[in-house]
């Protein structure tokens, strides 16, 4: 099933959101509209803002002013993606070339704070003191998230702890404040926000896994990124982590990471290992664990069409091939 079924029932608020983008990145700075108009043409599933207007409008219910906030999601999604890709010196972004590969690091990194600006400066006229401090913690912890990444790379023995915890620092806290956002602006009870909430942040570590999976075994036409392309910049994932504890090569891949001797055959190696020992369906098994957790999440929700969109999401997320 594709993202664009799953999301008719938002068909204007999304053409809103693309609307809203190039207004907010429309710029007399050649340079920043030269750059704004390229993350605009290479977008992705705009997956964030999508979850913060279905979960807008869980209760079927019509609200306003809330594009806005939206808007100011993917710009904070866009930013994060900029200085990502200066840290782990990307090429590409989404099969395209990044910004940094276009126009350097430090233009990449002022962009991205550019980018972080705008979507506080849209926070702040909205005047939703509460999205402000979602948004905030997000990004506070998705910057612990990159730095514990960096501080993690290159070393073989990361533990599945440790790697959840990353993950959800990186991946879920942002899709969960999303959907969190959605029941805030919306003026939802209490507990009606924090059930969203905690659908995103499952429904985040689910994706991130399956994520990590696509990187070993999916196709890169369709994933727009090379076959273990976190492996060769020294970034164990749950494949490669469940793969060692039933390996008889896991000494020899251990030392090939610490050595940080990764090639082609390596990679090989590690996909062929990672499906032998059945580690592709173990991890596989703990994402989907995590997307039904967050179908039981909307059990507080009454049943309605929006409800089971946000429930097939769910399904949708583990079962992906991009």
């Amino acid at each position: 099933m594709e993202t664009n079924i799953l999301f008719t029932g938002i068909k204007r608020e999304l053409e809103e959101l693309e609307a809203g983008l190039k207004e907010v990145l429309d710029s007399r700075e050649k340079l920043v509209a030269d750059i704004s108009s390229h993350l605009l043409s290479s977008a992705g599933k705009r997956l964030r803002p999508a979850l913060f207007f279905l979960c807008a409008k869980i209760k079927e219910e019509e609200i306003e002013g809330h594009v806005p906030v939206a808007v100011a999601i993917e710009l904070i999604h866009s930013a994060t993606l900029v200085h990502d890709d200066v840290v782990d010196n990307s090429d590409t972004r989404r099969g395209q070339p990044s910004v940094n590969y276009k126009w350097g690091n430090q233009v990449s990194v002022l962009m991205g704070d550019y980018l972080f600006a705008k979507a506080f400066a849209i926070l702040t006229s909205v005047g939703n003191i509460k999205t402000i401090n979602v948004m905030s913690n997000v990004i506070e912890k998705m910057s612990e998230g990159e730095i514990q990444q960096l501080d993690e790379i290159f070393i073989p023995d990361i533990s599945e702890k440790t790697y959840l915890n990353r993950v959800e620092k990186k991946t879920a806290l942002f899709i969960s404040g999303s959907c969190q956002c959605g029941g805030v602006v919306a003026g939802f009870r209490e507990d009606e926000i924090k059930a969203l909430k905690d659908y995103g942040y499952n429904l985040g570590m689910a994706f991130q896994i399956t994520d990590d999976l696509l990187d070993y075994l999916g196709e890169e036409a369709k994933t727009g990124k090379p076959v273990g392309n976190d492996l060769r910049h020294g970034t164990v994932t749950l494949p490669f982590i469940y793969m060692l504890l039933s390996s008889a090569k896991k000494d020899y891949f251990k030392e090939r990471i610490r050595n940080r001797n990764i090639d082609e055959d390596l990679i090989s190696e590690v996909v062929k290992e990672i499906v032998n020992t059945g580690a592709f369906e173990k991890a596989y098994g703990l994402a989907e664990e995590y997307a039904h957790a967050a179908v039981r999440n909307l059990q507080v929700f009454t049943d309605s069409p929006v409800k089971s969109r946000l429930e097939s999401i769910a399904s949708f997320i583990i079962k992906r091939y991009y």
